[in-house]
């Protein structure tokens, strides 16, 4: 007969078993921030960035209260004021820019590259955007970027199925296109340990659109609303009256206006040697108007929040700010 410790034990290792069964079936997931470990044990290594030119990319409701000329000065001066907070976000976290700070708000800045240097700087730009950015998150989202990826009991179900959907590559492993490291180089990045890629949207809603957005959803998408409220419940109590099997779908076709101002930060920090990524994050802002210097420099801190600090950084914050004559 068997004592009570050893059927405790049996019970523990057969519970155990279990578990680890439906972690097998069902594929468990790691979720991880968008810091790479290797980066924050060694990021002081670093500290030197190079800003590689800041993709700007502006959209807007042009009529007669918000004309294209508008659209293009005010554009100019949002890219300004980003890149302003830009530099000011890195030296708060204790990294030395390597170069200036440039914006590339439209086609008129970019005709006045070298076309060797444009072809590059717009192979990177596809590269960074659809190729390390797409599979992850949706676009629209306002949570800071979480990566998931199948944990090593999750990569056994993987293999058996081969479904490519089923396992999330690890962006930390990705390695940039050759064009970063020759763009790099022809931008002068050799003096850096990492290059920081920033591609901007912004959305400008005119004083017409915003006018008859307000009055939409007030009148005509709050009735609306109400009234699909009303059918649907029409429609669920039909369905309990006849005993349906499962609850009908629900009717829903969102009414209101969602088009206003709006801004969405893609960044990556990468190795200018290996192009391995460091640290990467997507953040889109509703209702944050980019004409507002300081609405715009509150979605780049919040963008970069989960950018490491350097060790030292006060150091390098006071040698950077400090007047030549002072020094």
């Amino acid at each position: 007969m068997n004592s009570p410790a050893k059927i405790i034990l049996r019970r523990r290792v057969c519970a155990a078993g279990l578990l680890a069964l439906a972690c097998l079936v069902s594929g468990c997931q790691t979720a991880f921030r968008t810091v790479d470990a290797r980066f924050m044990a060694h990021r002081e290594e670093h500290r030197r960035v190079q800003v590689l030119p800041v993709w700007f990319e502006a959209a807007g409701n042009v009529d007669r209260t918000f004309t294209t000329n508008d659209l293009q000065a005010q554009s100019r001066q949002a890219g300004e004021n980003l890149s302003d907070t830009v530099q000011e976000t890195l030296l708060s976290k204790g990294y030395e820019i390597v170069g200036p700070v440039e914006i590339l708000p439209d086609d008129e800045k970019l005709s006045r590259l070298n076309p060797e240097t444009r072809q590059q700087l717009e192979a990177v730009r596809l590269d960074f955007c659809e190729n390390l950015l797409r599979p992850y998150a949706s676009a629209n989202s306002e949570k800071p970027l979480t990566f998931r990826t199948n944990s090593t009991l999750g990569f056994f179900r993987w293999m058996s199925t081969w479904d490519p959907a089923a396992l999330e590559p690890n962006p930390f492993h990705y390695r940039m296109a050759p064009a970063f490291t020759n763009l790099s180089a022809r931008l002068g990045a050799t003096n850096a340990d990492a290059v920081l890629l920033v591609d901007t949207k912004a959305f400008f809603e005119s004083k017409r659109h915003h006018t008859k957005r307000v009055v939409w959803n007030c009148t005509g998408g709050g009735l609306l609303t109400v009234t699909e409220v009303g059918v649907n419940a029409a429609v669920l109590a039909a369905a309990a009256l006849s005993r349906a099997s499962s609850a009908p779908v629900p009717i829903w076709v969102d009414p209101f206006w969602h088009t206003s101002n709006s801004l969405q930060h893609n960044i990556a920090l990468v190795d200018v040697r290996t192009g391995e990524v460091l640290w990467l994050n997507r953040q889109s802002f509703k209702r944050k108007n980019p004409r507002d210097a300081g609405a715009l420099a509150e979605t780049v801190a919040v963008a970069f929040l989960d950018l490491p600090p350097v060790r030292g950084g006060d150091i390098a914050i006071k040698s950077q700010l400090m007047p030549e004559t002072a020094r």
